[in-house]
Order: C-alpha cells, then sequence, then structure tokens
C-alpha cells in the first residue's frame, strides 16, 4: 500500500533523522540546514496562516477540569482569542499564551494553550511534529511539543521543554502510568530566538532533533501497543490552577507546524 502522508505545511522543514537506540544514545549534530518558513500574513487569522483542521485547541479557561476547547473547523474558519490565541501583528507568527494561573485539564496540575492531534496511530510507521518556533517569555519552562497516549493511560510518553536559560530538555517518562519521568538536556537555544524542532517516533525508537542536533531513545516497554498522538503549543509546568488570568505568563509564538505520518 502506497505509504500516506499528512501534512500541514506552512514552513517548509528539514527534517533531520537519526540512529541508534537507548536512552540519551549517540548524539549527531548534523550539517545546519535553513528551515524555511513561508510569508505569514500579520492581517490574518492562525487558521488563515496555517492549516488547523486536524488540531483541537485546548484554552486555560472553562472550568476545572473540564477546559474549553476549539475544534478544528472552527479553528480554520478563523477563530482567535485575544489573550491566548492570535495572529502577531508584526510578524504572521500564530502566538499562544499561558496565563500563569488558569483552569486544567482533568489528571493536570498546569493550565495550557496547545493543540492536539485529533487522529490516533500506531508506532509500525513513521510519525513526526515539527516545528519552527520561539519561546520570547517563560518564567521558568514551558513545553512546546509532546507525544501523548492516545490509548491506555492517560499519560505523555515525552514532552520537548524549554526553560527560561534556554535549555532544550525531552522529559521521558518511563513507565505508561506516568509520574517516573527522567530529563534529557538535547541542546540550547537563546530564549525569543526561532528554532526547529522535530519530534519522531518509529517502533519503540523516540527521535528528537532541535536545530541539527539529533538525540534518540528507547519507548518503555509498558508502553507498547499503544496508538498516540501529538501536541503543539504553551503548556507552561510552572501555572497554576485557578480562575484564568489574562496577562500573559508564558509566550510561545509558531512559524512552521508540520504533521507527516508514513
Amino acid at each position: 500500500m502506497a505509504s500516506l502522508i499528512s501534512t500541514l505545511l506552512i514552513g517548509m522543514l528539514t527534517a533531520c533523522g537519526g540512529g541508534g537506540v537507548g536512552a540519551e544514545a549517540n548524539t549527531q549534530v548534523l550539517s545546519s540546514g535553513a528551515s524555511t518558513a513561508q510569508t505569514l500574513n500579520p492581517g490574518r487569522p492562525p487558521g488563515s496562516n496555517f492549516n488547523l483542521a486536524p488540531f483541537t485547541l485546548q484554552l486555560p479557561t472553562g472550568s476545572s477540569g473540564n477546559v474549553d476547547t476549539v475544534s478544528g473547523s472552527s479553528l480554520a474558519a478563523g477563530y482567535t482569542n485575544q489573550y491566548y490565541f492570535y495572529t502577531d501583528s508584526s510578524d504572521g507568527a500564530l502566538v499562544m499564551v499561558d496565563p500563569t494561573q488558569g483552569w486544567t485539564t482533568s489528571g493536570s496540575q498546569h493550565p495550557r494553550t496547545e493543540m492536539r492531534e485529533n487522529a490516533t496511530w500506531n508506532t509500525s510507521g513513521k510519525n513526526k511534529l515539527n516545528a519552527t518556533v520561539a519561546v520570547t517569555q517563560v518564567p521558568s519552562k514551558t513545553t512546546v511539543g509532546q507525544i501523548f497516549q492516545g490509548s491506555g493511560p492517560s499519560k505523555p510518553l515525552c514532552e520537548l521543554q524549554v526553560t527560561s536559560g534556554g535549555a532544550v530538555n525531552l522529559l521521558l517518562e518511563n513507565t505508561n502510568q506516568g509520574g517516573n519521568a527522567q530529563t534529557y538536556p538535547i541542546t540550547s537555544v537563546s530564549v525569543g530566538s526561532r528554532f526547529n524542532y522535530e519530534l519522531s517516533l518509529t517502533g519503540a525508537t523516540i527521535t528528537v532533533t532541535v536545530n541539527g542536533t539529533v538525540k534518540t531513545f528507547t519507548m518503555d516497554s509498558s508502553f507498547n501497543g499503544e496508538n498516540f498522538y501529538f501536541k503543539a503549543g504553551n503548556y507552561d509546568q510552572s501555572a497554576v490552577s485557578g480562575t484564568p488570568l489574562t496577562t500573559p505568563g508564558t509566550i510561545v509564538k509558531f512559524y512552521a507546524l508540520t504533521l507527516t505520518h508514513q
């Protein structure tokens, strides 16, 4: 059967592969390849600059354990939120703002402004999330990409996090029950600068690429047989649950976003 590739393309990203298995396996620094984003229109809503139909947006509003969500069709139709989800008027980037306090999803301690992929998939093929982002404000650390369980316990497999000091780390769970994660350094970036990342899961191999630095990890066997989906956005790990604030806590800007299932 021919490979099926679903692409949500606003930028053309250089996809960097990696080899080897095992936590903290070989690190490669590839020759730098430019990741060129198409021109984004500052006068358009995010859903006109980006193909967001395959996502659902989760917001820090609603109520505790039952946050507001926005469907992919509404995103594509031009949804914006003046506080949390809008187009940057200067460069056309998709801006996702997480307040320092807001309502959380069930099982989470932190509010978020984050998009989750609607489809779930198994690990038999190549599954990749690529993005070009800039974290312009972060008090401690925020998650900008995740691979999340679509079956079994509702816990992440891994999270790509950026700290206030510019460290880019992978939080990797050692069990599908959650709560037993280790953090692995990937690279560092300047806060406020754009960088490219790729999260990939094929079989039991997780590959993380940030600005050409590649690291590979092995998925714990407790996740075997499960389905997964990607998440991309702004999930501030220092924000707390409570009545939502409208002042920015953490700000993440997206310049490109690509999903590939092959």
